[in-house]
């Protein structure tokens, strides 16, 4: 299993460490989908690359199966 990276900036998770600004590990979905941000802006390497959001939580993701309930962007 790849390792899941959430950016303790502006919370959104991703696979791929460097294009986030501040990475943590998460064990599992549920160490962050479903609670609430406390900051909303979006670090400026990842607003090109955002596909998902959460239905729930609106946490951002770069990967649908990051999410529990995940709607496309745009």
């Amino acid at each position: 299993m790849k390792e899941i990276y959430e950016c303790r900036n502006c919370g959104v998770v991703t696979e791929a460490p460097e294009q986030i600004c501040e990475p943590r590990v998460q064990e599992d979905i549920h160490d962050y989908c479903g609670t609430t941000r406390e900051r909303t802006q979006m670090c400026d390497s990842m607003k090109e690359q955002i596909a998902f959001v959460c239905g729930t939580c609106g946490r951002p993701a770069e990967q649908a199966e990051l999410v529990c309930n995940p709607l496309k962007t745009g």
